[in-house]
């Protein structure tokens, strides 16, 4: 393709024909509905000749997201949960959230609770990332007041002011369902 272009591309305001061609492509060769008839290049177009120009461009098939498993961690305490800031890189860096733990192409478990209690399950909640698809497993506890944790506790009155990420947001709307704790601003 780069030795054809070459062979297209005047020797004279290479960038003035260049930028011919994007304002062609943008509102005479469109997708779906091209303008042959009014087109420059029509006669050179081995798509108008062959009859596919409204076919073109042909998107790929998308590949399959992968998928990741994770645990996130409602861990309250008088009228509190504790929240975590993420690391300052990768995805969500340097945001409150609530603990969990590593994000696995297999379930892992509980791994990367703040605490070893009895954990119960309050339900799941599915995101879609760029590159991959995250099954976040919402977890609950209570904690007593001495617990020992890293992170900060957070009165849940005032969730709204944390600025969870909408991921952990979901989450933490899972934690009260027949009394929602936590409604995102709009």
């Amino acid at each position: 393709l780069r030795a054809l272009a070459e062979t297209l591309t005047p020797a004279a305001r290479p960038g003035d024909f260049a930028q011919a061609m994007m304002d062609l492509g943008a509102t005479v060769c469109i997708p779906r509905e091209p303008a042959c008839a009014i087109c420059p290049l029509a006669e050179p177009c081995i798509a108008r000749k062959t009859g596919i120009a409204a076919e073109l461009p042909r998107k790929l098939a998308k590949k399959p997201r992968p998928v990741r498993h994770g645990a996130a961690f409602w861990l309250e305490r008088d009228g509190h949960v504790l929240l975590v800031r993420r690391p300052a890189r990768g995805l969500l860096g340097g945001m409150r959230a609530l603990p969990s733990g590593a994000w696995t192409q297999s379930d892992p478990g509980l791994d990367g609770a703040p605490l070893a209690t009895d954990w119960r399950e309050i339900g799941r909640v599915e995101h879609v990332f760029t590159h991959f698809a995250l099954m976040l497993r919402v977890v609950a506890a209570q904690a007593s007041g001495d617990a020992g944790t890293a992170g900060e506790w957070w009165p849940i009155a005032q969730l709204d002011e944390a600025g969870l990420p909408s991921l952990f947001a979901r989450a933490a709307a899972l934690a009260s369902p027949d009394e929602p704790r936590y409604v995102r601003a709009a």
